[in-house]
């Protein structure tokens, strides 16, 4: 059977799939377990029922980065490069 388990705030904390008799043993302390399936980036569970989230707490659960915003991954001596490059036009 397919399961969900969330939190006291409805937010889906991991979906599966398990033997019904396993249900209750998939929550931890503090969660809960029910029977479905739901996608935990536009739903959640309110009353043990599952429903769409609005268009609201999808955005702030999910913040669009921009393209020019994203963090880059760049090696320390990459920046050390970088910051000499920097140094040596500042003194032209």
């Amino acid at each position: 059977m397919k399961f969900i388990v969330y939190n006291r705030n409805g937010k889906i904390l991991r979906t599966g799939i398990c033997a019904a008799k396993d249900l209750l043993l998939q929550a931890g302390k503090s969660e809960f377990a029910i029977k479905g399936m739901a996608n935990d980036l536009i739903q959640k569970i309110v009353a043990g029922e599952i429903v769409n989230k609005t268009t609201e707490e999808i955005e702030l659960d999910s913040p669009v980065v921009l393209a020019g915003e994203q963090p880059a991954n760049i090696a320390n001596k990459q920046w050390q490069d970088v910051l000499k490059r920097l140094s040596d036009l500042e003194k032209q």
